[in-house]
């Protein structure tokens, strides 16, 4: 991963590109015998003249000999044989547009996005016939032969090969894999390929001036508010340019099959209907021969592993970056994010701990575990297979991957924190998670048009949706908000489901402050208790909530005198924890957020749960900020020890 942009060209690396100060277009320009081809490609789809324009752009460029080579493998006879519209692709594909992105700082943050709306994954390997010299790959397979040359407008990286983009839909790309013959012949007999061949929503449109990455990105919407310094604050809105279906599949190798005896489509069949008939009783041996039901033990297995969203595998958890190293204190806490698949009503949780490893439906705490779960694969250790493709990408991982009695009953019979960034696909596939925000020019949030944000309904014309992440500075879990607002907001969100049936405690996650409102909540219609504040001046959590102290029984009481106010405060894992640990966490200092204990409630794993926030106070400018729900079994917090506080 490559990150790190700078006005200030004092702080770039010593080996950037200075003897001449050209823009992008003039490096390119610069020298014909090296870069005429991708001149040429970049004149007919007309991003040239973009190039030498002011701005941030990073931009791959390949070699005459990476072109030639990519013609003769695509069957053009010459660059005029090129259509201008694969030309635009290709212009596209190797532009980053509004950053520039050295190789210098590897690692630091979730890759960039190019013009094509795909993500551009560097990886790493060395040399053992050159020292051990280090090898840097775009996308696996294009090597940068020259690095960080440093233009007026960006940076630039020449390359080996051009970059490749496929433009097969995910189950094809699986197919063409021989390595996923069990999971792609299941894939095909359950129907569910045909699930993964979405990709533009065509009944979407957004003006280009309103556009994030689009058109001169002004952004025309603005949350504007009054802050509780009476000066006023504005944020300012863009809007995805595209509305993308995009899905990912985590797939077991046949490697890893073999190894649980599982040789052909009909050992897997076997294997699921062992799994699934213990996890779902009530359905053994009725679906058996229709592998396109739902309920089909197959067909459970196989949806299980897909997800209608999409991103590289880092941005599944936070397991790296700024958030990651000083917010996160993951020496009592696991960073963790909880996911709905594609298998109706199921949930899998993804955690990481300290050497960037993630895995799936794990139980422990860093390196030490009660249930191993199934680890994702770093995408050097994938093989060279191109992984990505227009409408989604596949993962590795190196177990086999189920819904299992053991799942339902003992992995996820916890409290689950499911952060806002994660309760829509769209914020994901929109790139409102987990993509950095902070940068000049960038907008503070991603908004969302009414109609076009699954798992949201909007119940007035006035109500607007919106999510900002990646914010340091924000007294919000993981950095991230979904704002509601506009005159008498109202908004259903659904929920992640249950694991198993049982008595919950669904809670709401947030930050005060006076600029916000007082809203109506319900859960499926039924209101739960009266109105909640969300201004610090009036709320009843701001009066009743009192520092902890050295005694831990005081604290014990402090916190059961708030619980039967219906409130708790925030979590001790997550804060402003320098050195991991040494800091300050939001349940010691961040006094404006807290925990707001909605309903506590009977909920079954097979129905379907929303929560409606309606705001009953006068005033367009007002807002919500959502950072989390928390749905949270009778097991931990009526738990005779107490729950704990991370």
């Amino acid at each position: 991963m490559l990150s790190s942009c700078s006005d200030d060209e004092s702080d770039q690396p010593l080996n950037f590109y200075s003897s001449v100060r050209l823009t992008a277009a003039g490096f390119i320009e610069s020298d014909d015998a090296q870069y005429s081809d991708f001149k040429t490609i970049l004149q007919r789809s007309k991003y040239l003249p973009m190039l030498e324009t002011y701005g941030h752009f990073t931009v791959f460029v390949p070699t005459n000999e990476a072109v030639q080579n990519y013609l003769r493998e695509n069957g053009y006879s010459s660059l005029e044989a090129l259509p201008v519209e694969i030309c635009d692709t290709l212009s596209r594909i190797h532009i980053v547009q509004d950053k520039a992105y050295f190789t210098t700082d590897m690692g630091g943050e979730i890759p960039p996005v190019n013009m094509n709306d795909d993500y551009i994954e560097m990886t790493s390997d060395s040399d053992v016939y050159n020292n051990n010299a280090l090898l840097i790959y775009v996308n696996k397979n294009s090597r940068i032969i020259q690095k960080d040359d440093s233009v007026t407008n960006g940076v630039v990286h020449v390359i080996d090969r051009v970059i490749s983009s496929s433009s097969q839909f995910l189950p094809s790309i699986i197919e063409d894999n021989p390595n996923l013959s069990i999971f792609s012949a299941a894939l095909r007999l359950t129907g569910m390929a045909d699930s993964l061949t979405k990709y533009n929503d065509d009944t979407y449109t957004v003006d280009p001036d309103s556009a994030w990455n689009g058109g001169t990105s002004k952004g025309f919407y603005k949350i504007n508010r009054t802050g509780s310094d009476g000066t006023g604050a504005t944020t300012h809105t863009w809007y995805p340019q595209y509305r993308q279906f995009k899905y990912t599949a985590f797939v077991e190798p046949d490697s890893v099959y073999r190894a649980h005896g599982i040789n052909n489509i009909d050992d897997l069949k076997a294997y699921a209907k062992q799994i699934y008939d213990e996890s779902y009783p009530q359905d053994a041996g009725k679906y058996d021969d229709d592998f396109k039901d739902r309920r089909n033990p197959l067909n459970r297995f196989v949806s299980y592993h897909l997800f209608d969203r999409t991103g590289p595998r880092d941005y599944w958890v936070h397991c790296r970056g700024n958030i990651y190293t000083s917010k996160m204190l993951y020496s009592v806490a696991d960073p963790e994010d909880y996911y709905e698949t594609m298998c109706p009503h199921t949930i899998v949780r993804f955690c990481s701990n300290p050497g960037e490893e993630i895995y799936m439906n794990r139980v422990g705490l860093r390196n030490k575990f009660t249930v191993r779960g199934v680890r994702v694969f770093k995408n050097e250790e994938s093989g060279n297979e191109v992984q990505t493709c227009k409408n989604g990408r596949y993962i590795y991982i190196d177990d086999i991957l189920v819904y299992s009695k053991e799942v339902r009953e003992k992995v996820l019979n916890r409290r689950m924190r499911i952060d806002g960034s994660t309760l829509s696909p769209d914020f994901m596939n929109g790139h409102a998670r987990m993509e950095h925000m902070g940068r000049s020019g960038d907008p503070i949030m991603i908004g969302f048009k009414q109609g076009y944000l699954k798992n949201f309904k909007f119940h007035n014309p006035n109500t607007f949706v919106g999510c900002g992440n990646e914010q340091t500075t924000w007294v919000h879990y993981q950095g991230s908000g979904v704002a509601f607002t506009g005159e008498k907001y109202d908004v259903s969100v659904k929920l992640p489901p249950v694991p198993h049936d049982g008595t919950y405690e669904v809670r709401l996650g947030y930050s005060l402050g006076d600029d916000r409102g007082i809203a109506q909540i319900y859960l499926n219609n039924d209101p739960c208790g009266i109105p909640v504040s969300f201004r610090m001046f009036d709320s009843e959590y701001m009066t009743a909530r009192v520092p902890d102290t050295n005694d831990m029984e005081e604290n014990m009481a402090n916190d059961k005198a708030l619980r039967n106010l219906g409130f708790m405060k925030a979590m001790d894992s997550y804060g402003d924890n320098t050195s991991n640990g040494s800091g300050n966490s939001f349940r010691e200092n961040a006094t404006n957020t807290a925990r707001r204990i909605l309903v506590r409630q009977y909920m079954s794993a097979d129905e379907d749960y929303w929560l409606r926030f309606r705001q009953i106070l006068e005033g367009s400018t007002l807002y919500l900020s959502l950072d989390y729900i928390e749905l949270c079994p009778k097991d931990v917090y009526d738990d005779p020890e107490g729950e704990d506080w991370h």
